[in-house]
C-alpha cells in the first residue's frame, strides 16, 4: 500500500500498517473501502481507508487516540495533497510554527517534500479526508481555475504551501460532497464508482472554493474582485446622475457591507467609491468637451447640474480650465 503519508511517532519509530480493520473498531470501517490500520497502546489507533484509487487517490483517516500525541508526518507522494479536516482539532508545526485546524476547514495543501508534526493534544476522535490530485491532472485545470497556477509554481519552489493561516472553511455545498464521499453506503461495485465520481466533483469545488476565496497582493479575493467589477458597471450606468446611489444601496446591490465595498475599490483603485464615481464621470464630461459640439448649457442639464455656473465650476475644478477654454483647446467648433 501507498499512503499519501509516512508516519513515524516523535521518536522516530515507525509507525507501520496492517490491511483490514480490527474488530474493535469495526463500526468505523466504509463500505467498499480498502483500510489499513496501526495500533498501539502509546496512542490508540490510526484507520485509513481508501475510497477511491481510480484516477485520483481519496483517503479517509481516523485518528483515534487514547492519550496525548504527537506524529512526524513526511509526504510519501509526488501528487498534489488535498487535506480536510472532518472532526476534531488538529494542530500542526510547520517550521517550529504551530497552527490549529478545526472542522469543515480545507487545512493544508502539502508537496512531496512535505515535514511537519502533527499533535493531538487531548484523547478523542479526529477525522480527515486526504485527495490526491497528480500534477499531470491538476495542469488541465489551469485555464478554469486561476489558483492551480500559483499552487504549481509553489510546488515547483517551496517546500510546504499552507493554507491554514486563510481559515479556508468549506461551504455547504462542498461538506455535502464530503459528507457523500465518507457516509454513503452503497454495495461495493457502486460505492467504487460513486466514490470516484464524488472525489472528482470535490477537487473541482475545492479549487474553486481557493480560486475564489484565496486572496491576492490587495488583499482581495475572486468574489471581492467580482462584487467590484459588479458595483462599477452599475455606476457607470448613472454618470449622468449629478451624485452616486447611496453606498448602502450599492453594498445590498453587490451582496456585501458599505465597509467592504469600501476596502473593494481601494484594493482595486486606491480609491473610494465616491471618488471612483467622480472620476468616471468626469471623464465623460471631458470626452463631451473635447470631441464634441453639444451646446455648454445642454451638457449641463445632461449631467444633472441644476445651472451652468454649477457646472462650469465642477469643470474648471477638475480640469483647471472652464468648459469653454477646454473646448476652445480641443478645436472643436
Amino acid at each position: 500500500m501507498t499512503l499519501p503519508l509516512s508516519i513515524t511517532t516523535q521518536i522516530g519509530q515507525p509507525v507501520l500498517f496492517t490491511p483490514g480493520v480490527p474488530e474493535a473498531y469495526s463500526s468505523y470501517e466504509l463500505q467498499g473501502a480498502t483500510p489499513f490500520y496501526a495500533v498501539s497502546d502509546s496512542f490508540g489507533c490510526i484507520l485509513y481507508q481508501q475510497v477511491t484509487d481510480k484516477g485520483y487517490r481519496a483517503w479517509v483517516s481516523h485518528f483515534i487516540i487514547t492519550k496525548p500525541s504527537a506524529f512526524r508526518i513526511k509526504g510519501n507522494v509526488e501528487d498534489l495533497l488535498l487535506h480536510h479536516t472532518l472532526k476534531g482539532s488538529m494542530h500542526y508545526e510547520l517550521n517550529s510554527h504551530e497552527l490549529e485546524t478545526f472542522q469543515h476547514q480545507l487545512n493544508i495543501v502539502v508537496t512531496p517534500r512535505l515535514r511537519h508534526i502533527i499533535r493531538f493534544k487531548t484523547a478523542g476522535i479526529y477525522v480527515a479526508l486526504n485527495v490526491q490530485i497528480p500534477v499531470v491532472d491538476l495542469e488541465e485545470y489551469q485555464e478554469s481555475f486561476p489558483i492551480v497556477k500559483d499552487l504549481l509554481d509553489k510546488m515547483q519552489n517551496e517546500d510546504t504551501i499552507t493554507l491554514l493561516d486563510q481559515n479556508m472553511v468549506a461551504p455547504e455545498r462542498l461538506r455535502n460532497v464530503i459528507q457523500d464521499i465518507t457516509e454513503r453506503q452503497l454495495p461495493r461495485a457502486a460505492s467504487e464508482k460513486y466514490r470516484e465520481q464524488k472525489t472528482g466533483e470535490l477537487i473541482i469545488e475545492s479549487l474553486d472554493m481557493l480560486s475564489r476565496y484565496l486572496t491576492d497582493a490587495n488583499g482581495l479575493t475572486v468574489a471581492d474582485h467580482e462584487k467590484g467589477e459588479k458595483t462599477e458597471l452599475y455606476l457607470l450606468k448613472h454618470l449622468h446622475q449629478p451624485s452616486p446611489p447611496t453606498l448602502k444601496q450599492l453594498a445590498r446591490y453587490a451582496g456585501t457591507n458599505e465597509k467592504k465595498l469600501e476596502d473593494i475599490f481601494r484594493g482595486r483603485h486606491g480609491i473610494t467609491v465616491y471618488d471612483f464615481f467622480q472620476n468616471a464621470r468626469m471623464r465623460i464630461i471631458h470626452r463631451k468637451l473635447t470631441e464634441s459640439n453639444t451646446p455648454l448649457q445642454d451638457l449641463a442639464e445632461e449631467f444633472g447640474y441644476t445651472d451652468y455656473s454649477s457646472f462650469s465650476y465642477a469643470v474648471k475644478k477638475r480640469f483647471s480650465l472652464s468648459p469653454r477654454e477646454l473646448r476652445k483647446n480641443s478645436n472643436v467648433i
